[in-house]
């Protein structure tokens, strides 16, 4: 009997840091075994900027999925992002043998070809290679050009690339956690890998995934990626505006932003006010909730508006669809803030596709980037389990626990 393999992936946020493991089932489904979600510290915009406080937070973020998981968890894929990271598209060329054949070692040439073309200045590296197209003797379009018959060969390649030295800390702060790092993916793919239909790919969208630190933007258009870029401006941004016009604390801000904000100020009646507490931990007052999302949607609009830039410098910027991820996508009427910035665009919210299990525990858009993850690591079959633990399946533990409460319950019981 074959045995069962399990993936992870660990998504490295600002604000909070998300594990997630599961193993695929035969219907190509992501079975949720286990999810961890702790508060990041040490991190600032996808950049480690407090070893031992990140350490400490990856690790609460493991241990919490282990725990529900009942899995040692000892290997994932993690997510990168940060304003350091940049893309471009290069093509790759080889002239095949004699044989007039395309071989896979014509496939290997010519992708080394393509990435060989891209300048990487000292203290930069590649993170992602990837195949766009292929095109024999001039006719693009081409999946799989091993075996066809062609002189030449061409590859068009998206190129991502990041600082070697964000990377390394990223990468010291997950093994000092215990976890052997298997790839870093750029989070923009991973969530794309968890809400992204085919269809979709195809026929072209954007993935925009408001984080904490960073906005995550990805383009595809016929089916593969050709625009990556991470934008230095999120949700902490709108959290640090509440706190600095109301003289509030940051947590306070955030709780504001979550239990009061919306992006829509005329919705909001101008009577409506909080109770607020002010920084000095003494004074206290009352501010109209009108005024948190007057915050809230100027900033937001600032997001929207920047991120619209971006995707204009996509290779193929007019696509007809956009999926929000992200923390800053649930702020109630972001969609409809979004839709007047993206007139054009087909928007939805992106919550994780394809997931079984405890389904219920990744359920929304902020846990994306981590079900992605876990996804990309099942894809190529990286186990993160080394030696599979002698435990019982996931049901029969819930009856055993159950079955341990009722006994401890009637030893308890007045009767």
């Amino acid at each position: 009997m074959e045995t069962e393999k399990y993936a992870a992936g660990i998504d490295i946020g600002t604000t909070k840091i998300c594990t997630v493991v599961g193993r695929y089932t035969d219907a190509a489904e992501l079975d949720i075994l286990g999810v961890g979600v702790a508060p990041a510290h040490g991190l600032k915009s996808g950049i480690v900027v407090d070893r031992q406080d990140a350490v400490a937070s990856i690790s609460r973020s493991v241990e919490e999925a282990q725990k529900i998981a009942e899995l040692p968890i000892e290997a994932a894929y993690i997510g990168i992002t940060g304003d350091h990271i940049r893309s471009t598209n290069v093509v790759g060329r080889v002239h095949t043998g004699i044989s007039g054949e395309v071989t896979t070692a014509d496939v290997e040439l010519a992708k080394q070809s393509a990435s060989d073309s891209v300048p990487v200045p000292f203290g930069r590296e590649i993170i992602h290679a990837i195949v766009r197209d292929f095109s024999v003797d001039g006719t693009a379009g081409v999946s799989r050009p091993v075996g066809m018959s062609g002189r030449r060969l061409d590859v068009l390649l998206h190129i991502v690339t990041g600082m070697s030295t964000v990377l390394a800390n990223v990468h010291e702060c997950v093994q000092a956690a215990g976890i052997s790092v298997q790839a870093h993916v750029l989070e923009p793919i991973a969530t794309a890998r968890a809400v992204l239909t085919d269809a979709e790919r195809d026929l072209g969208v954007v993935i925009l995934d408001i984080g904490g630190g960073t906005t995550d933007v990805a383009v595809f258009v016929n089916g593969s990626i050709c625009h990556t870029a991470a934008l230095p401006i999120a949700g902490n941004r709108i959290t640090r505006d509440i706190a600095q016009v109301l003289r509030v604390r940051q947590e306070d801000a955030e709780m504001l932003k979550c239990r009061f904000g919306t992006t829509v100020p005329d919705l909001v009646p101008e009577d409506d006010l909080v109770q607020v507490t002010k920084a000095d931990g003494i004074a206290e007052g009352r501010v109209p909730r009108r005024l948190i999302a007057q915050i809230i949607e100027a900033r937001l609009t600032e997001i929207f508006t920047t991120a619209r830039d971006e995707i204009a410098r996509a290779p193929i910027p007019n696509v007809g669809g956009m999926v929000l991820s992200g923390g800053g996508s649930q702020i109630p009427a972001a969609t409809q803030l979004a839709g007047t910035i993206f007139a054009d665009m087909a928007l939805r919210s992106g919550e994780p596709r394809n997931v079984t299990g405890l389904s219920h525990l990744v359920s929304s858009p902020v846990h994306a980037t981590g079900v992605g993850l876990a996804m990309m690591a099942a894809d190529d079959g990286a186990s993160a389990v080394l030696e599979e633990p002698p435990s019982a399946h996931p049901t029969e533990t819930v009856r055993s626990w159950i079955s341990d409460l009722w006994d401890r319950i009637l030893q308890h019981a007045p009767w």
